[in-house]
């Protein structure tokens, strides 16, 4: 009887699928092959996970074994209402737990977790035979947080905090691939909602939304539960306001979920009701039903077209008996389970899909004998509970936008058919086959969405699933740019600019790690590990570097997939400062370089690869050394060149210097009015002054030097130039 329900549950699904006659038929047909497939100990592909669910673990050491009748066993559960339990592929107990230890199917514990036994949804385990992962949560907000596990063949290889403070919630379905998973959690004192995926067991940054009818004053909301359909195409959240009573009013929230996108879109609201405890969908999800802790179990119907029609359509369809009767909900094949605290028996809502009559509640649906019930049912994957009759898996190549599709179906099918459909122009390609695969054009725009629809056939049937899918544009290598340098800044140069580059991350990624000259930088939520660093850090698409070293950005695009780059930023040293000599007629640098940068007069002139040069005019000339990165010296000393062999365009400046020998006033006469360039240096060549002035036909110059002699040179604005020998006595 227990799998006949499962059929029934995969059958009524699809009914607004097809025509009644075809449903009818399909009844006849697809029961006699699953039944027969069943006995074959065949698990139906549209869900391997099926029997995950087969073995529930309670309060008051209580085991639950699902099959053609229910067996009640023995448990190691000692505790209020955290309970998850998890069963192999093929049905057998694997681990349980509650939220404080994961015991194995001998009751032997594996490992100690940090999670509290009276949390609403304080633990869910979800994976493989061979992989599991635990969430755990604590009761009402306290430090532990949210902590997340993997197990591999029972051995913990991984233990972290991903959120902190969280509210005793917690809810899990399947991507729309059919291998990741979706982690939904609410902060504490807060009205935001968590969306993580579970990708590759690697917990990616999460999306946020915030509860449309948040209830409560931020401080006792830790009380409520949420929960998927299980098709992930609902989502509902349960919270109440929760002081020192059980008078307290809250709110339930129905949401439509992309389990694609992650995204989540607000549909309807109970309005205020009474301590909503739990929620669980019809199989069909047509309906949602709602338990009020201590006093009824309500009905809505979701397939009202506006939130008053969906208000309207609620009916009760229990009554507690007792005020403090805290009644959960858990769907188990085609029949809601309704535990009740204190008692040796469990309630059961069937008939949950008929369109022509009443649900059925069945007070005394499952007797327990002398054991007695506690608080909570099991907490588990809403996936495990999906049944359709055709679905199909994928997994991408983010690279290149190829993807590998798997179909499933439980017809039997002998011939498939999948079409591609590109939503923007309609595009279409039909390929044909089980399993295939197929390589997606290059989005041209932040993204692409396709239609992929599967369509699985026997002789009398077809049946069809679609599903969208958003093309991201195709990575980048280098997304940082090649690796790069800078020059040291010079110690002589005090006006010289700090070096500073902005790395940037491609535009519109979900979220984006930087590694700062080190490991990239993860969540860090526990403040004895050190500074707190939460998740909107890492949704920064700029890092300004100012110090070499080598950077790391890890960015998760809007499908999460992933990709590194790395960008090695390195110092180079300046040259360092030359002196220039004279050789024959040649001025020479006496330091190396991959460059020389001459300088006549305080201008560039000429840059050169060797470090000998032949004046072409007279005057002061420095040199710049210049390395092979392109960074500069500081210029050396001047030298006065006066053996250069003139360039024709430039003539010797006569002017009259005097009186000389001098006291340091000196008087400068030009031969006419203008702009000059007036240096002066020693005999060595050394440039002790410069200046750039009109000058009148007669000038004051005033030599507040040492005693010595002196060389002043004077330049025109047509390069013109003279130099006059001075001493100066005081």
């Amino acid at each position: 009887m227990f799998y006949l329900m499962f059929f029934l549950n995969i059958l009524m699904q699809h009914k607004y699928l097809y025509t009644m006659p075809q449903y009818i038929n399909c009844t006849i047909v697809c029961l006699s092959m699953l039944l027969s497939s069943l006995a074959l100990g065949q698990i139906p592909e549209t869900n391997p996970d099926i029997l995950r669910t087969q073995n529930w673990t309670i309060g008051n050491n209580i085991l639950l074994e699902f099959g053609d009748s229910v067996k009640v066993g023995s448990s190691n559960l000692h505790t209020s209402e955290a309970y998850a339990s998890f069963s192999t592929q093929s049905g057998k107990l694997l681990y349980y737990s509650d939220a404080i230890h994961l015991y194995d199917s001998s009751s032997n514990i594996v490992s100690t977790l940090k999670g509290d036994k009276s949390s609403v949804q304080g633990v869910v385990i979800s994976g493989n035979d061979s992989i599991i992962s635990v969430l755990t949560t604590t009761d009402i907000g306290r430090t532990d947080g949210a902590h997340f596990y993997t197990f591999k063949n029972g051995v913990k290889i991984q233990d972290k905090k991903i959120l902190s403070p969280v509210c005793e919630m917690q809810a899990r379905v399947k991507h729309a691939n059919q291998h990741d998973e979706w982690i939904v959690l609410h902060k504490f004192k807060s009205d935001s909602i968590y969306s993580f995926l579970l990708k590759n067991d690697d917990i990616m940054c999460p999306s946020t939304f915030r509860s449309q009818n948040y209830f409560g004053d931020k401080g006792y909301n830790a009380v409520g539960s949420m929960k998927f359909s299980p098709s992930g195409r609902f989502f509902c959240l349960n919270h109440y306001i929760f002081k020192d009573d059980l008078n307290g009013n809250g709110n339930s929230e129905l949401y439509s979920f992309n389990n694609e996108s992650g995204n989540i879109d607000y549909l309807y609201s109970t309005n205020t009701i009474r301590l909503p405890i739990s929620c669980e969908f019809s199989n069909d999800e047509s309906k949602i039903y709602i338990s009020e802790r201590g006093r009824s179990i309500l009905q809505y119907d979701l397939l009202k077209d506006n939130e008053s029609n969906f208000q309207a359509s609620t009916s009760s369809i229990w009554t507690s008996p007792s005020s403090f009767l805290d009644a959960r909900l858990q769907k188990s094949g085609n029949t809601i389970i309704v535990n009740l605290p204190d008692s040796n028996h469990m309630a059961e809502i069937s008939n949950l899909d008929s369109i022509s009559s009443k649900v059925n509640f069945t007070g005394n649906g499952i007797n327990l004998g002398s054991k007695i019930q506690s608080y909570g049912l099991p907490n588990f994957n809403a996936s495990y509970f999906y049944t359709p009759s055709i679905d199909f898996a994928y997994t991408e190549d983010c690279w290149w936008h190829t993807y590998s599709f798997e179909g499933r179906d439980t017809l039997g099918a002998t011939s498939w058919k999948w079409i591609f459909r590109d939503v923007r122009n309609e595009t279409v390609d039909v390929i044909l086959g089980k399993n295939v695969s197929y390589t997606f054009p290059q989005a041209d725009s932040l993204e692409n969405k396709y239609e992929v629809t599967h369509i699985a056939s026997t002789a009398s049937r077809s049946d069809t699933v679609t599903k969208t899918l958003t093309i991201r544009p195709k990575w980048e290598a280098d997304m940082l740019g090649r690796d790069t340098f800078y020059c040291a800044r010079s110690p002589f140069d005090s006006a010289q600019d700090d070096f500073t580059l902005t790395l940037r991350a491609p535009a519109d990624m979900h979220c984006v790690h930087w590694g700062d000259k080190g490991p990239i930088e993860e969540p860090n939520l526990d403040e004895s590990l050190g500074l707190i660093v939460d998740y909107d850090h890492f949704h920064t698409d700029t890092l300004a570097v100012d110090t070499a070293g080598t950077y790391i950005v890890k960015v998760t695009n809007k499908t999460f997939c992933q990709m590194w780059d790395t960008i090695t930023i390195s110092e180079y040293p300046i040259p360092d400062k030359s002196l220039i000599s004279r050789f024959k007629d040649s001025i020479v640098s006496n330091t190396l370089s991959h460059s020389y940068r001459w300088y006549r007069n305080g201008e560039a002139k000429f840059e050169t690869s060797v470090r000998r040069l032949d004046p072409d005019s007279n005057g002061y000339w420095q040199v710049q050394l210049v390395s092979e990165f392109g960074c500069e010296s500081e210029l050396s000393d001047s030298l006065n060149v006066g053996f250069a062999t003139l360039d024709h365009r430039y003539e010797t400046l006569d002017f009259r210097l005097y009186p000389n020998p001098s006291n340091g006033n000196v008087s400068i006469e030009v031969p006419k009015s203008g702009e000059y360039r007036i240096q002066v240096t020693d005999l060595n060549g050394k440039l002790i002054y410069g200046t750039t002035q009109n000058l009148s036909l007669i000038f004051e110059f005033e030599l507040e030097f040492a005693n010595g002699t002196y060389i002043i040179t004077l330049t025109d604005q047509d390069g013109n130039t003279g130099s006059e020998k001075i001493e100066v006595v005081n």
